[in-house]
């Protein structure tokens, strides 16, 4: 009877395992999204608690996307004109595919950093980057965050002015979600 049960109990950490590593696929409905613009003397944001995603660890590919009309700044005619010149109606998403790049480990329970490269898409216009990803496993997942920068004309968008002074072209970028498992 003892050698039975401990052979069961073997046998269901066996499968739990296994499971534990077949289960490589961990995305978010509702992570959150945030740009910086700075401009002299002034700032303001704009955030989204709609990005959605993926990140599949066995083949390494990364994607997400937020809508363009969830993204807020605080003021609607800013953000109207936000979307304007994002090209909402054509262009209803911000979007980034690509890769991992760097070893993830599942089975490591630290924070560790890794880089996605792919294609960034804002307005028409996508461009390879790479941006740095910091992964911590928790208890319900895995929290993602990540931050960048980008130059707002390098997707052939025109600096914003406020009464004759200009937004400047770099803008600064985070994403924080937490990661569950799919």
């Amino acid at each position: 009877m003892y050698k039975t049960l401990i052979f069961y109990l073997l046998i269901l950490l066996l499968f739990t395992g296994i499971h534990h590593s077949i289960a490589q696929v961990y995305g978010t409905e509702n992570g959150y999204a945030s740009f910086e613009a700075k401009m002299p003397l002034n700032s303001y944001t704009g955030e989204s608690d709609r990005l959605h995603g993926t990140i599949n660890f066995e083949t390494g590919k990364v994607a997400f996307t937020v809508p363009v009309k969830s993204i807020k700044t605080g003021k609607d005619k800013r953000d109207e004109h936000m979307y304007e010149l994002l090209k909402a109606q054509k262009n209803p998403k911000v979007v980034f595919e690509g890769k991992l790049v760097g070893d993830f480990d599942l089975d490591k329970k630290s924070k560790q950093k890794v880089k996605a490269k792919g294609d960034f898409t804002l307005a028409e216009t996508t461009r390879q980057i790479t941006v740095p990803l910091e992964l911590n496993p928790v208890q319900k997942g895995i929290q993602l965050n990540a931050s960048w920068s980008l130059l707002i004309t390098d997707y052939g968008l025109e600096r914003p002015s406020f009464t004759f002074i200009k937004v400047n072209d770099r803008h600064d970028l985070k994403v924080d979600a937490l990661l569950k498992e799919e």
